[in-house]
C-alpha cells in the first residue's frame, strides 16, 4: 500500500497561482490606464512596437493561464491514478484513466525490469511533457526583451538621423532638432521599458509554473521509488 504522503495535497494551485498573479498584472494596467500612462506610450511611440509587446504579453497570459489548468488536471489524474493502483492487487488490471500519465505510471509500476537505459529514457519523457506545456513562455519572455532592443535601437536611429540632416545653424532647426531627437529617444525608452516590464512579468508566470511542474515530477519519482521499494520487500518475503 502506497502511503497517502505521495499525493499532491493542492493540484489546483498552479491555477490560483495563475489567477493571482493575472490579477495582480490586471490592476497594475488599470492604474496605468487610469493615470493616462499608457495613452502617452501609445501617442509617443511611433514605432507601435510597445503596444505590439503589451498585445503579446496578454495573449501569452492567457496561453499559460491554459498551462496551468493543465498542471492542475495532470496533478488530479495523478493522485487518482495512485488511488486506483492502490487498492488494486493485480496493477495491471488496475482501472486507470487513459491519460498520458496513468499509463507512464502503469508502465513503470508493471514493467519494474525496465533498463537504466529504458528509465531514464522514460524519466526524459516524463520531464518533457509535463515541462511542455509552458515551455513557450520562457522564449517569449526573451522575445519581448528582443523586441524591446529593436526599438531601442529604431529610436537611437531616428535620433542619429535628425542629427545628420542638421545643415543649418539657425535656432528654430536647432528646435527642431531638439524636437526630433526627443522623439526617438522617447521611442527608444518606452519600447525598452515595456520590453523588460512585460518580459519580467510572462518570466514571474514562469517561474510558478516550472515550481509546480517540478513538484509534480517529484511526487511521480517518489510513488515509483516507494512502489519499487515495496516490490522488492514483497519478493524478498
Amino acid at each position: 500500500m502506497i502511503s497517502r504522503q505521495t499525493e499532491i495535497q493542492n493540484p489546483e494551485a498552479p491555477i490560483y497561482c495563475w489567477l493571482a498573479l493575472t490579477g495582480f498584472y490586471l490592476f497594475g494596467t488599470f492604474l496605468l490606464w487610469r493615470f493616462g500612462y499608457l495613452q502617452i506610450m501609445i501617442d509617443n511611440d511611433r514605432t507601435f512596437l510597445s503596444s505590439i509587446i503589451v498585445v503579446l504579453f496578454f495573449a501569452i497570459s492567457v496561453y499559460l493561464g491554459i498551462a496551468a489548468r493543465r498542471l492542475s488536471v495532470l496533478g488530479r489524474e495523478f493522485n487518482a491514478t495512485i488511488r486506483d493502483l492502490a487498492v488494486t492487487q493485480d496493477q495491471s488490471e488496475a482501472n486507470t484513466t487513459t491519460s498520458w500519465l496513468s499509463e507512464h505510471l502503469k508502465i513503470l509500476t508493471t514493467q519494474s525490469n525496465l533498463s537504466g537505459n529504458n528509465q531514464e529514457a522514460m524519466h526524459d519523457r516524463l520531464v518533457e511533457r509535463i515541462h511542455r506545456g509552458h515551455a513557450i513562455g520562457w522564449f517569449t519572455s526573451d522575445a519581448l526583451i528582443r523586441l524591446g532592443l529593436i526599438g531601442t535601437v529604431i529610436g537611437f536611429i531616428l535620433m542619429l538621423g535628425a542629427v545628420y540632416q542638421l545643415k543649418d545653424e539657425d535656432v528654430s532647426v536647432l528646435q527642431d532638432l531638439l524636437g526630433s531627437m526627443g522623439e526617438g529617444m522617447q521611442v527608444a525608452l518606452y519600447t525598452t521599458l515595456t520590453g523588460i516590464s512585460c518580459s519580467l512579468a510572462i518570466a514571474i508566470y514562469c517561474k510558478c509554473l516550472d515550481r509546480y511542474a517540478d513538484n509534480l515530477i517529484s511526487h511521480v519519482v517518489f510513488y515509483l521509488a516507494a512502489d519499487q521499494q515495496n516490490q522488492n520487500t514483497e519478493g524478498s518475503q
